[in-house]
Formats: structure tokens, C-alpha cells, sequence
């Protein structure tokens, strides 16, 4: 949970740095649910003018249930470790 609440302040922290109609690209090497989708679903919650904005890279899966970003599994067809992304916009 330590790690949770570190990438929420991180996220919470550049959020007011970006312009209207920027982009902020949120990434990790974990496939934890409350590091990942659980954390942005929660961002967006919380901050009015964020939006999810669809992207697909690679190999990525949507996440369960349509959650907010994208799934890489070790074992995929790039041989590569876990990893999540998430493109958020901040409305104009």
C-alpha cells in the first residue's frame, strides 16, 4: 500500500503541471490491480477534468471490466515482464 499511495501523490502532483488539453501517459511494471486501474479509476474519481483517452501499444489488453488502461502479462507475445499504461487528458 506503501507504493499506492506514493504513485497517487506522484500522479496528484503533475496533474496541475499539465495544460488544458495536455496529456499524461501513467505507466508501471506492476500487473497489481491497486497500482494500476484501481489507482487511476480512483485519479479520475477524484479530478473533474481528467479523462481517459483510448491508446492501444504493443500487445496491450483493456483491462477487466473496461477498466481505464491497458495490460501487458509476463509471457506475452513480446516476452516481456508485467506492464500497465494509462493515457489521461486534461479537459479544455
Amino acid at each position: 500500500q506503501v507504493l499506492t499511495l506514493l504513485q497517487a501523490a506522484i500522479l496528484d502532483s503533475l496533474w496541475p503541471l499539465l495544460k488544458p488539453g495536455g496529456r499524461l501517459l501513467y505507466a508501471t511494471c506492476s500487473i497489481l490491480p491497486a497500482e494500476n486501474d484501481e489507482l487511476v479509476a480512483a485519479f479520475l474519481q477524484r479530478e473533474a477534468a481528467a479523462e481517459r483517452v483510448s491508446i492501444e501499444i504493443l500487445d496491450g489488453l483493456a483491462t477487466p471490466l473496461n477498466g481505464p488502461g491497458y495490460q501487458l502479462l509476463p509471457g506475452n507475445s513480446l516476452d516481456s515482464d508485467g506492464f500497465y499504461y494509462a493515457l489521461l487528458q486534461k479537459r479544455q
